[in-house]
């Protein structure tokens, strides 16, 4: 006990002449004691818990790297198949003495160990120090991951190797290991408290990750195309500035990704290193990141130059992961403040900027174009793809809509409140947010899917924010008329990605998104009229007044239904849709009547609300009528 707290106590005990008495005074100094010995030993507690969390939790990542490693060995090797069943192999315990099987079988086991490692360690976190819930919450994420992982390895042998599920076989083991780095950063530097927010490092940082995963994934996706070892020359492909087919192209995609992402590493680690006297574990993360980065060059140049020997092809998954993970630290080294002390509320601000229930409509009108190419139930895996390559450039499209519109909204009532205008986030921050989920989305569907599935997506983007939001929005009475197109893209996706093509039907389906729109809009700017004008938004209301809006709302309304009617003409729809069709588009057209007749808000919101109902109802008819015909 500090000598300070002794002083106070005896000059308390001499104003209170009745416990002045020495027994009285030694027996508090002996509380005191007791109660400075025991917080004592519950800090020297605490210190050898984390020390024995940090180990455990280093030996998992370390297990999980190591584990990534032996499975490029088993994919290089060609061993994915030693053992053809699964989890034993041959149905025994113990694999034949052949070089594939021993493989296989080793990479099963050591995933089994840092399965048991990884439960044993949340256990530790959960029983043994219960305040690190952060690290806990990791922690029991890992672990269903290395479930998810095992089922997925399963789901490659009896696939007999299907690339899709390999590769999110590695993305899962990717997931795994980078979140354990975290929480390594986080036992550590939560005792140390040694941590330096550097906000112009972490971008750096967390654009690298992001590049270099999409790599690592471009890689996996390369190899299992059989494009893996197609370009033996370096840095061109066969010596030629441009490919002669797509498999070229597949690889020398995958060679610009990982340069790009060299580039932003070695970036982020030359920076940090100049901030080591600031921080010297930042500092030591920028010049591994660095060494590491400049390494995988050499390993990729080296490999199409060696003819891809086993071992650089090896070493090129070891350090583009060593490179990732790498970047993962330094950004978590340098994370703002903001984002690491309030995080759940600042992860609900940028899932804001996404638009979420929009991007629920734009997935429906997607499923819709899916079902109809494929003529019935679309295959689940591509199905899955679209969806999550479609969120990701629709909420990409969404935040970048923010950027633009921060001013506007902040002028607006229904806005005002928005993570922008409330400065809860950086405008640029979440400009990049934008543009890197339309970088993962673009390289979803290109890789996994096709090219034009992924180029509508980026081009409905780069139409919804530069030509709807930079310009028409602010200039024409036509904003949401022309604008309306970049909404109307998803069926177009959906249905490119099973066909590889657009059709007739697309465009129909194009057609009734895009004539939907304008009285969506136009009867909620009925209803925020006010706001519009504050703001200066050149609304149709706004300019032209109610009257000029109701017509314009009923006279979409009749092309929308009678485009509807048209398609129910085409092979692609039947009876069920027919009738849906004509069912909710009457009912739309009463609504729009009510609106010419009276434009009142009453009328105007339940137009707006029936609106929304109407497009979900209309393309689930379509997927209904699909898949009762198939």
């Amino acid at each position: 006990m500090v000598l300070w707290e002794y002083h106070i106590v005896d000059w308390c005990l001499k104003i209170d002449t009745a416990c002045s008495k020495p027994d009285h005074k030694e027996d508090i100094f002996k509380h005191m004691a007791d109660k400075d010995n025991s917080a004592s030993a519950k800090g020297l507690h605490n210190k050898f818990s984390n020390t024995s969390l940090l180990i455990l939790i280093t030996v998992c990542a370390t297990t999980v790297f190591t584990l990534i490693t032996v499975g490029a060995l088993v994919r290089v090797t060609g061993s994915g198949l030693g053992c053809p069943d699964w989890p034993l192999c041959y149905g025994k315990i113990i694999p034949p003495f052949d070089l594939h099987s021993l493989i296989e079988y080793f990479h099963r086991l050591l995933a089994t160990l840092a399965g048991i490692f990884l439960i044993g360690t949340a256990l530790f976190a959960t029983f043994i120090r219960p305040s690190v819930n952060p690290v806990k919450n990791i922690l029991w994420t890992t672990v269903l991951l290395i479930i998810l992982a095992g089922g997925l390895g399963a789901a490659t042998v009896f696939t007999e190797l299907n690339p899709h599920f390999r590769t999110l076989h590695l993305i899962t083991a990717q997931s795994i290991f980078a979140l354990l780095l975290v929480g390594v950063i986080w036992v550590y530097h939560g005792s140390t408290k040694s941590r330096q927010p550097e906000p112009r490092i972490f971008f750096l940082a967390t654009l690298g990750a992001v590049i270099t995963i999409i790599a690592i994934i471009s890689g996996s996706i390369t190899v299992g195309q059989g494009a893996g070892t197609i370009c033996p020359s370096w840095p061109l492909c066969n010596s030629s500035l441009v490919p002669d087919i797509s498999l070229e192209w597949l690889h020398l995609s995958h060679r610009i990704i990982a340069g790009v992402s060299t580039l932003v590493g070695v970036g982020a680690g030359l920076i940090a290193w100049s901030q080591r006297s600031r921080s010297t574990s930042t500092g030591i993360a920028g010049a591994f990141l660095v060494v590491i980065s400049l390494s995988q060059v050499i390993v990729g140049a080296a490999n199409p130059l060696t003819g891809f020997s086993s071992i650089l092809r090896i070493s090129h998954l070891t350090l583009a992961t060593a490179q990732w993970g790498n970047l993962v630290i330094l950004a978590t080294l340098v994370i703002p403040n903001s984002l690491n002390t309030n995080f759940k509320s600042v992860a609900r601000d940028y899932f804001a900027l996404t638009k979420p229930m929009i991007i629920v409509l734009l997935l429906i009108t997607a499923l819709g174009g899916l079902f109809l190419a494929s003529n019935g139930v679309p295959p689940l895996l591509t199905t899955l793809i679209v969806l999550i390559g479609g969120s990701l450039g629709a909420g990409g499209a969404n935040a970048i809509n923010h950027y633009l519109d921060r001013d506007i909204d902040n002028k607006m009532s229904r806005t005002s409140n928005r993570p922008l205008p409330s400065n809860r986030i950086a405008p640029n921050h979440a400009l990049y947010f934008g543009i890197t989920l339309n970088v993962i989305a673009f390289t979803v569907l290109f890789y996994w899917v096709n090219l034009i599935s992924a180029a509508l997506v980026a081009g409905a983007t780069i139409f919804y924010a530069l030509v709807y939001t930079a310009w028409l929005k602010r200039t024409s009475i036509q904003n949401i008329v022309i604008g309306g197109a970049a909404g109307a893209v998803p069926p177009m996706v959906g249905w490119a990605a099973i066909t590889g093509g657009l059709e007739l039907p697309s465009l129909y389906l194009f057609g009734i998104v895009f004539f939907w729109t304008p009285p969506h809009f136009w009867a909620l700017s009925l209803l925020m009229k006010d706001d519009y004008a504050k703001a200066g938004v050149p609304m149709l209301p706004v300019v032209y007044g109610e009257e000029a809006t109701a017509k314009g709302i009923l006279g979409h309304s009749i092309i929308l239904i009678t485009l509807t009617i048209l398609f129910a003409t085409t092979s692609v729809v039947g009876a069920i849709y027919a009738a849906s069709a004509l069912m909710l588009g009457t009912i739309f057209l009463l609504y729009a009547i009510r609106v010419f007749r009276a434009t009142t808000r009453q009328n105007a919101r339940r137009l707006y609300l029936y609106s929304l109902l109407y497009l979900a109802l209309l393309f689930t008819a379509m997927m209904v009528d699909a898949a009762v015909t198939f």
